[in-house]
């Protein structure tokens, strides 16, 4: 795969291919950014390229030279199968496959010691299998607990001539400094909303353009977020979330709560089909965290249309009822708003009640939307 079919992330593709053409390709690589941006994309394109035998230099588009995997020969058709033999994928679901029946049992929300031991420790001093080289692309590298990475230092300071890594970071700030200080970092950044939304419509015909509008704000530059979002119907929940809100205050606070907590539970639903490890509340309370950030969306585009502001609308199939909702309330409840909601998310983040959250948290609404 071209490697500048990895849109908009010029910073990073310049960075690896001046470090393929020097031949001076570092032996680890942190690829941090934004989830959905590209990264494991690219990781995989960097991989077809030094697992290939017949790499081939080509022009992009503006003319630059780059080096590519030939596409042809049976290590590129491995590598984009993801079945070569050198390629190894490391995630935390394979602690379901570990030697030891005892870690077997345990539930992957981390990357513990065991896995990264096991997966990628003791596979680095293997020889490739296909002779050119060994490459290890791990997900969710920040997830690597310390004591994990503290077992892989010596394996970055030592690797094998053959062996590379590739670590896909989006906490950058999670990683100890003695492994970002032992790998080349590649930023990656958020995608234009224009660009999330083309792809949207491309991948997914039936998502209309305002609903894939909507997932791309509310994914903030992540197309893999958007995506999730579409196949999560968020706009469907989007519309019975404005209907809540427009409701207060008249309706009591009981019912609000009941229909947020219902909504909650729907999303829960589709997070944990995703992600099995995860608990019930964990997955309640990430629900809960969706309709927040919703909620806040919907306040800041009445809060663009109260004062005027040219900011882009989310909600743009709402426009007449966001103008209606400006008429009624000033910008000072509007910023208000959004601050409570703020504070509320802070406060599942810290493993409060989720009830007593809802409940105070529709009671403040309620009052603020209730204010003459």
């Amino acid at each position: 795969m071209p490697i500048f079919d990895v849109e908009h992330q010029d910073r990073a593709a310049a960075l690896v291919q001046r470090a393929l053409f020097s031949d001076r390709v570092p032996h680890a690589y942190i690829f941090h950014g934004p989830d959905g941006v590209g990264k494991e994309t690219f990781a995989r394109a960097l991989t077809g390229v030094l697992l290939c035998h017949q790499p081939q230099r080509v022009e992009t588009p503006d003319g630059q030279p780059q080096l590519h995997a030939c596409g042809k020969c049976h290590d590129c058709d491995t590598a984009r199968a993801g079945t070569h033999p050198d390629l190894h994928l490391i995630y935390r679901q394979l602690i379901k496959y570990h030697d030891d029946p005892t870690v077997r049992k345990r539930k992957g929300r981390d990357l513990g010691v065991d896995v990264v031991r096991q997966f990628v420790i003791d596979k680095v001093g293997a020889k490739p299998a296909r002779g050119r080289a060994k490459v290890f692309i791990v997900r969710e590298a920040d997830r690597i607990t310390p004591q994990a990475q503290n077992a892989l230092l010596k394996t970055l300071e030592e690797p094998p001539v053959t062996t590379f890594l590739i670590l896909l970071v989006s906490a950058l700030d999670r990683m100890l400094p003695t492994i970002r200080s032992r790998c080349c970092l590649a930023p990656f950044g958020p995608l234009p909303d224009e660009f999330i939304v083309a792809r949207l419509v491309e991948l997914q015909p039936d998502v209309s353009p305002e609903r894939a509008r909507l997932c791309a704000r509310f994914a903030q530059g992540s197309l893999g977020l958007a995506l999730q979002h579409a196949a999560d119907q968020l706009d469907e929940q989007n519309d019975r979330l404005i209907e809540t809100l427009q409701g207060l205050p008249a309706k009591p606070v009981a019912h609000s709560v009941s229909r947020l907590d219902q909504q909650a539970r729907a999303l829960a639903t589709r997070f944990a089909e995703r992600e099995p490890e995860i608990t019930e509340t964990e997955s309640v309370r990430r629900g809960l965290k969706t309709l927040l950030s919703l909620a806040a969306t919907w306040y800041r585009d009445v809060l663009h249309a109260c004062v005027a502001s040219k900011g882009l609308t989310a909600n743009v199939a709402y426009a007449r009822k966001i103008t209606a909702a400006a008429g009624k309330t000033t910008p000072e409840r509007l910023i208000e708003m959004i601050r409570q909601l703020t504070e509320s998310e802070s406060q599942l983040d810290a493993n409060v009640n989720l009830k007593l959250c809802l409940d105070a948290l529709i009671i403040r609404l309620s009052r603020l939307s209730g204010s003459q």
